[in-house]
């Protein structure tokens, strides 16, 4: 059997890293879409500016399997973006302080084909963070470093933003950017009805 190759329509460093590191065969398309999205339920939000990065990246690349992904991170029912400044990034680390927030990744596999673009799959996984307790000071030193700035929710988890982490329930490569666990397994029922392997 063939190995299957897909595009992942996502330039993050830690997506490309983490599937990488599953052996799978890839190209990286940036997606060029709006990631603003007015829908006010959190998953209902990630889940459309999840297929809608897909959808622009499959319409471009007829018959290729496209995997996209959308990270946001929640609190008290606040959808919390990519900070726009420092001013930003602070008002944010500021309001997860010391408390219990989530962080939702929506994944879409899908391919456009005979002129229709196809969703394969379209799921979201959550996860519960806990911030410990610090002050101005230590979140400012943070956003001189600029790994906050690229960052939903102004952090990094897998980066310097960890030591703020106190505690993960749930799915830690989710809290990173992709649920490795559920994304492989969709990859693989993909791989079956295709015909092919992956790795």
């Amino acid at each position: 059997m063939m190995k299957l190759e897909f595009i992942l329509a996502s330039s993050s460093p830690r997506r490309i890293e983490m599937l990488k590191a599953q052996g799978y065969f890839f190209r990286v398309v940036k997606p060029l879409v709006d990631e603003f999205c007015s829908i006010k339920d959190p998953v209902k939000n990630a889940l459309e500016v999840s297929i809608r990065k897909a959808r622009v990246v499959a319409t471009k690349n007829p018959n290729k399997i496209v995997l996209s992904a959308d990270t946001i991170v929640v609190l008290n029912k606040t959808i919390l973006g990519k900070p726009k400044n420092k001013k930003d990034a602070l008002m944010m680390l500021t309001k997860l302080n010391n408390t219990t927030h989530t962080v939702i990744t929506a994944f879409t596999i899908a391919v456009y084909k005979n002129s229709k673009f196809k969703v394969i799959s379209s799921k979201t996984v959550s996860s519960k963070v806990v911030f410990g307790n610090f002050g101005k000071k230590d979140y400012l030193k943070y956003i001189d470093t600029k790994e906050p700035m690229d960052k939903a929710g102004a952090y990094a988890v897998q980066g310097i933003g960890a030591k703020f982490i106190k505690q993960i329930q749930g799915s830690y490569t989710n809290v990173v950017g992709l649920p490795l666990f559920e994304v492989c397994k969709c990859i693989e029922i993909v791989k079956l009805k295709a015909g092919v392997k992956t790795s």
